[in-house]
C-alpha cells in the first residue's frame, strides 16, 4: 500500500515541481544577480545556481510521505523505489541542464544538472541522520555559497561546488560523489529508520 503512495505523490508533486524547474532553466538560462556577500561586496550569481533547491523539496516531499508501519512490512523494496525516484529526478534535471546549455550555450545551463546532483545528494545524505529536516540543507548549502563562498578578489572558492564553471574537476567529482553517496544512503538507510 505504501508504494502506491509513493507512487501517487510522485506522479503529483514531482511533475507539478519538475514543469517550473524546465520553464525556468530555460527562461532564466542566463540570467545574472549580484548579490550581497560577505566576503567579495557583491556577488555575480546566475539565479539558475538556486533551481536545484526547488526539486530537492519536491523529492523531499515526496520521499516523506509514507506509512513507516507499512514500508517495513512491505513485500515490494521501498527503498529500492526512493533511490530509483531520486536517480530519475537528477537524470531529469541534467537532461533539462543540457537543454539550457543548447540554448544558450552559457555554463549555468550546463552546471544545472551538476548542481542538482550535488545538492539531492547533500539532502540524501542528510536525511540519512536528521530526517525530513534534511530538506533545509540544499536551502543552507546556497546560503552558505551565496554569502561565503568567494573570496574578496571575486574567486569563486573550491568548496562550494554550485558557482564553479562546467570545466571544473573537483566540483564535478563533489557532485558524483555526493549523488552517489546520497543515493547509497536512501538504499542502505530508508526513511523508516532515519530517526523521522
Amino acid at each position: 500500500m505504501t508504494w502506491w503512495i509513493k507512487a501517487r505523490r510522485a506522479h503529483t508533486v514531482l511533475p507539478g515541481m519538475f514543469l517550473p524547474f524546465c520553464f525556468l532553466a530555460v527562461l532564466w538560462r542566463d540570467t545574472v544577480l549580484d548579490l550581497p556577500s560577505f566576503l567579495a561586496g557583491t556577488l555575480p550569481a546566475p539565479v539558475i545556481a538556486l533551481l536545484p533547491i526547488l526539486l530537492c523539496a519536491a523529492l523531499a516531499l515526496c520521499l516523506d510521505s509514507r506509512l513507516p508501519a507499512a514500508e517495513t512490512t512491505a513485500t515490494r523494496r521501498v527503498a529500492w523505489m526512493d533511490t530509483g525516484l531520486a536517480g530519475a529526478t537528477v537524470l531529469a534535471a541534467c537532461a533539462t541542464a543540457l537543454l539550457a546549455w543548447k540554448l544558450s550555450g552559457a555554463d549555468a545551463g550546463l552546471n544545472l544538472g551538476r548542481d542538482t546532483a550535488f545538492l539531492v545528494g547533500l539532502m540524501l545524505l542528510v536525511r540519512s541522520v536528521a530526517g525530513s529536516r534534511a530538506v533545509l540543507a540544499p536551502v543552507a548549502w546556497g546560503f552558505a555559497v551565496l554569502f561565503l563562498g568567494s573570496a574578496p578578489d571575486g574567486h569563486i572558492y573550491f568548496w562550494t561546488v554550485l558557482l564553479r564553471p562546467s570545466t571544473d574537476p573537483i566540483a564535478a567529482a563533489a557532485a558524483v560523489l555526493a549523488c552517489a553517496g546520497g543515493l547509497a544512503a536512501l538504499l542502505v538507510r530508508p526513511a523508516t529508520t532515519s530517526g523521522i
